[in-house]
């Protein structure tokens, strides 16, 4: 059975999200649009995000069997985002997370707030019959928190910059350790109806995360029939990532909600253990790319 790295629990919930996540940026930007010179008057819109709001979105992902596999096959999950009394939550993968700062006037906005992850990493076979091979994981836990800054009308009235850092640790008594992330992304609306943006991100492990997930134990090595050699894993960066995406509503104005689709394209580089590992090194490809698309509804 499998001892693969996690893979990021229903990957698709980066472009599901799409519908999910773009909305979000989208319709904070969107009203500057009305701004603009030499544009006629639009309508008065009561603006579905002005208050309370959730957004479902179902998708579709053509990724990695596992993270650091070659072989792709298509995922399908679902997500949800909204706000509530002006606390702000979003699903991510079979997790949730949470902003417990209210957005205020002006154009910097903060945002902290817990996260709670369920990783489950034997997910059954995979399709490299070798890595297969390997004795089986425990799913995990992960606990943690995020933080984050964003500026609005960086270059324009309808752009944002935003810059995030989180991290996690496995309270589930397995002892996978700690992982962290920072992520900067520029988001900009191209129209009341449509927006783009791209982000750029890195994450890294400690010794224990490395040894749960990356190290090859001599039990391992032998349920492979020494097809995998003994490889002890060790902390440091996991990866490096470039995303880009692209969202439109489907009646032309974000701030009225309804439905939207979005895509996304993601392109990851495993590094340190996460690379080295022989179930990336001899059996995968430290070069991961993903392919998603999300519909959602807004109200």
């Amino acid at each position: 059975m499998n001892q693969i790295a996690p893979t990021r629990t229903l990957l698709t919930a980066a472009a599901i999200a799409a519908a999910c996540a773009f909305s979000g940026n989208a319709h904070a930007n969107v009203a500057a649009i009305d701004r603009q010179p030499l544009r006629l008057e639009q309508p008065d819109l009561e603006e579905v995000y002005d208050g309370d709001y959730v957004i479902v979105a179902l998708g579709a992902g053509y990724v990695p069997d596992y993270e650091g596999a070659d072989e792709y096959g298509v995922q399908i999950g679902g997500a949800v985002r909204g706000s509530v009394e002006g606390i702000a939550f979003k699903t991510s993968g079979i997790g949730l997370e949470l902003d417990l700062i209210p957005n205020l006037p002006g154009d910097v906005e903060l945002s902290f707030g817990p996260e709670i992850q369920y990783s489950a990493v034997r997910t059954g076979s995979v399709k490299d019959e070798i890595v297969d091979m390997l004795p089986e994981l425990d799913s995990t836990i992960e606990l943690g928190f995020s933080a984050g800054i964003s500026k609005k009308n960086l270059i324009t009235p309808v752009d944002s910059l935003a810059l995030s850092y989180g991290m996690r640790w496995d309270v589930s008594g397995k002892g996978a350790g700690r992982q962290s992330r920072v992520s900067l992304s520029y988001f900009t609306a191209l129209s009341k109806g449509m927006g783009a943006g791209v982000s750029v991100g890195a994450s890294w492990h400690d010794d224990k995360w490395a040894d749960y997930y990356y190290t090859i134990t001599p039990e391992g090595s032998a349920a492979t029939d020494g097809a995998l050699p003994v490889y002890e894993a060790e902390s440091g960066m996991k990866d490096w990532d470039v995303k880009a995406y692209w969202g439109m509503d489907l009646d032309g104005d974000f701030r009225n909600g309804g439905f939207g689709i979005a895509t996304s394209v993601v392109y990851e580089r495993l590094q340190g253990s996460a690379a080295e590992t022989p179930i990336v090194s001899m059996r995968g490809d430290r070069d991961q790319f993903m392919f998603l698309a999300g519909v959602g509804y807004a109200f």
